[in-house]
């Protein structure tokens, strides 16, 4: 029975998904500066997503909601970047428990909502629904 947990643990280590391999799968940044310089030229808000590895909450996000078609769509109106936990990103944003979105305001750099663990694509879809009546995109 030990020798089953192992393994399993094992392999569930090995298909962990790291932070650059589910920025390159779902066509994120996977560069702090770099996605704050786009989302500052573009107007829009900066939706950052922090991750670890091995994370059974970060794969499901990373595999359930974020790769779903309605919430890639609702993501349109953002820029989205994905970085594990101990990547580059200013202090402030700096986390112990994950996944942790940030909506970011990059005018300010400043975050405007947060939302810790997992959501479904339901409460995910209602998450950016709300971020956008906060109106960041909407001020020039």
């Amino acid at each position: 029975m030990k020798i089953i947990l192992i393994l399993m643990s094992l392999v569930y280590t090995l298909m962990a998904i790291d932070a650059k391999d589910a920025a390159f799968a779902l066509d994120f940044e996977d560069n702090y500066k770099t996605a704050i310089a786009k989302a500052k030229k573009e107007n829009k808000t900066l939706m950052l997503v922090i991750i670890q590895e091995p994370c059974p909450y970060c794969d499901a996000l990373i595999e359930k909601t974020l790769e779903d078609a309605k919430v890639k769509k609702a993501l349109g109106n953002y820029v989205s970047v994905i970085i594990n936990k101990k990547g580059e990103m200013p202090d402030e944003f700096r986390v112990s428990a994950v996944p942790m979105i940030f909506f970011i305001d990059p005018k300010i750099e400043k975050s405007i909502y947060k939302n810790l663990g997992y959501s479904d694509v339901e409460n995910f879809v209602k998450t950016l629904e709300f971020v956008d009546t906060l109106g960041v995109r909407k001020i020039k």
